[in-house]
């Protein structure tokens, strides 16, 4: 565990809860576990570890947890620190948090594709049916208006002309910005993330931004500028 680690997964949680609370769904943190018992959107965890030091109650947690809802429902284990194969659990996929410090974005030759930030709904929607368009398929809303009110939360789109190719979210908490979402039209997505990871350090300066990648997409953040501080896992369970 690294102090690095610890402010990726505090931000992490804030982002959650911007998330569900703009939903108007419920979260509360015992014993070093975030975790709700409603519906939780589309790519969201009910359930999310904080502390790496309470193994056996955050699975005593789980194990209750387990038995309230219904399957499918995943658990982000921050720390990768958690077997809950024996809960009926199985790995859904492993991935690095990642931080890169305070420092000049890579330069790169924009082209034709310009940035700005959402702020209306119906640029929303056009954002999210981008989103999803792009790697994210789901038959559910999971960025809602309220949260374009959240000073603490800006989602960033690029347009070529009047159409929408790429994007990114951003959340910023006390020790640092998350950068997340990113998605891009173009086969070629790197332009996209360093056009992204301007307006995120534009948006909160002077602080690191962090967030979590896995493969393709862990290489392509340690080129700009990222390292990995940390492993996390995400379990699911699918059987009821």
């Amino acid at each position: 565990m690294s102090a690095q680690a610890e402010i990726c997964v505090r931000n992490s949680l804030h982002w959650y809860e911007a998330i569900f609370r703009t939903h108007r769904l419920t979260g509360a943190i015992v014993d070093g576990l975030w975790f709700s018992s409603d519906d939780a959107p589309p790519y969201y965890s009910n359930a999310v570890t904080l502390d790496p030091s309470r193994v056996a109650s955050q699975r005593a947690a789980l194990r209750d947890l387990r038995s309230e809802l219904h399957a499918p429902w995943s658990v982000k284990d921050s720390y990768a620190a958690l077997d809950l194969a024996a809960l009926g659990f199985e790995p859904l996929f492993d991935a690095e948090w990642v931080w890169r410090d305070p420092s000049p974005v890579p330069k790169a030759d924009p082209g034709d594709v310009s940035w700005r930030q959402v702020t209306t709904s119906l640029d929303l929607d056009e954002w999210e049916k981008a989103w999803r368009d792009n790697g994210s398929p789901t038959d559910r809303r999971v960025f809602v208006p309220e949260l374009l009110a959240d000073p603490a939360v800006a989602l960033f789109a690029a347009y070529r002309g009047d159409t929408l190719v790429g994007g990114c979210a951003a959340n910023s908490s006390a020790e640092a910005v998350g950068m997340s979402n990113l998605f891009s039209a173009d086969r070629d997505m790197e332009p996209i993330a360093i056009g992204g990871l301007t307006a995120v350090s534009r948006f909160a300066p002077g602080v690191p931004i962090v967030g979590y990648e896995a493969g393709d997409a862990l290489e392509r953040a340690k080129r700009l500028g990222f390292r990995a501080v940390g492993p996390l896992r995400v379990w699911i369970v699918v059987a009821p």
